[in-house]
C-alpha cells in the first residue's frame, strides 16, 4: 500500500507542478489581442497605410521564435514608422512603483539595419504620478533603453541572438504627456524614481505610491533608417505576487482537457498498482 501511495503522490505531483509552471505564463495569440484593459494591443502605429513613408511591421510571427513557435516582429523601413505593444491595467491597489519587484523582457535586433545601431527595442512603464485617479496632468513614461545603462554605453547592441534584459535595477528616462516633455536625465534607477529623485524642475515628482497603470515596447520616432527587432517573455511582478510572463505565440499549443489530464492520471495510477501486484506476486 506504502508503494502504491507514493506512486500516487508522485503522479499527482507531475500535474500538480506542471500546471503551477503554467499558471504564471500567458500565451499571446494573434486572436487575443484587443483593447481595453488586461489585454494586449497595438498603439502608435505609423505605416504607410496610416498616411508615413514608413512600411511598419507589427504582429505576432514565427520569424524569430523564442519560447515556442512565435515572437512580437516589429519593424520599420525609415524614421517616419513607430509602432508600440501596449497592456494596461489600470489602477488596481498595491501595483505601485515602490512595490514592483520583477521586470525583464527578451529582445532581439536584425542585423542589417540602418538605423542607429544602439537602438533596440525600448520597454516602457505607464505611471501616475500621485496615484490618484481623480487628478490629472501628472501621467507618463518611465523608458528604459539599453543606451542609457552599462555595458556598452551607446556602443552597438547585440545583433542576431536574444538578450534577456532583467531591468529592475536598470536607468529610465521620462516622458510627461502634459505637457508633452522629455526630462533629460538619463541615469536615475527605478529605486531612485521611487525615493522622489527629481532630477529637473519640470520633471514629475515620483515616490514609492505612483501607480503603474500598464507596461509597453516598442520602435520608432524618429529612428532613421531601417530597423528589424523581436520582443518576448515580458515579465513583472509586484511585492510577494505571483510573476506574470507573457509569452507570445502564433497559436496556441494543444493542452489535454481537464478530462482528458484525468484519464491519463487513472491510467498511471493503474500502472504503478500493477507493477505493484506483480511484485508481490
Amino acid at each position: 500500500m506504502k508503494t502504491l501511495t507514493r506512486a500516487s503522490l508522485a503522479v499527482l505531483s507531475v500535474f500538480t507542478l506542471g500546471a503551477s509552471a503554467q499558471a504564471a505564463e500567458i500565451v499571446v495569440t494573434p486572436a487575443d489581442l484587443g483593447p481595453g484593459l488586461n489585454k494586449w494591443h497595438l498603439d502608435n502605429y505609423r505605416d504607410t497605410s496610416t498616411g508615413y513613408s514608413s512600411t511598419t511591421t507589427a504582429a505576432i510571427t514565427d520569424t524569430k521564435p523564442r519560447s515556442g513557435n512565435g515572437s512580437v516582429e516589429m519593424s520599420l523601413t525609415d524614421g517616419s514608422g513607430k509602432a508600440d505593444y501596449v497592456y494596461t491595467w489600470g489602477y488596481v491597489p498595491g501595483r505601485t512603483l515602490g512595490n514592483l519587484s520583477a521586470l525583464s523582457y527578451d529582445w532581439q535586433r536584425a542585423s542589417g539595419g540602418t538605423a542607429g545601431q544602439h537602438l533596440m527595442p525600448a520597454f516602457r512603464l505607464f505611471y501616475d504620478a500621485d496615484g490618484n485617479v481623480g487628478t490629472t496632468n501628472d501621467t507618463g513614461y518611465l523608458i528604459f533603453e539599453q543606451v542609457y545603462n552599462p555595458p556598452g554605453n551607446n556602443g552597438p547592441v547585440t545583433t542576431d541572438a536574444w538578450v534577456t534584459s532583467d531591468i529592475l535595477g536598470a536607468n529610465f528616462w521620462m516622458r510627461q504627456f502634459t505637457p508633452g516633455n522629455t526630462v533629460e536625465s538619463y541615469d536615475n534607477t527605478l529605486a531612485e524614481w521611487a525615493a522622489g529623485a527629481h532630477p529637473s524642475a519640470v520633471a514629475d515628482l515620483l515616490s514609492a505610491d505612483t501607480a503603474i497603470l500598464g507596461i509597453e515596447f516598442g520602435i520608432g520616432s524618429g529612428w532613421n533608417g531601417s530597423f528589424q527587432g523581436f520582443v518576448d517573455n515580458v515579465t513583472y511582478r509586484f511585492g510577494s505576487g505571483d510573476v506574470t510572463t507573457f509569452n507570445f505565440e502564433t497559436e496556441a499549443a494543444d493542452v489535454p482537457e481537464p478530462a482528458s489530464l484525468a484519464l491519463i492520471t487513472l491510467g498511471l495510477l493503474g500502472v504503478a498498482a500493477r507493477r505493484r501486484k506483480d511484485q508481490t506476486m
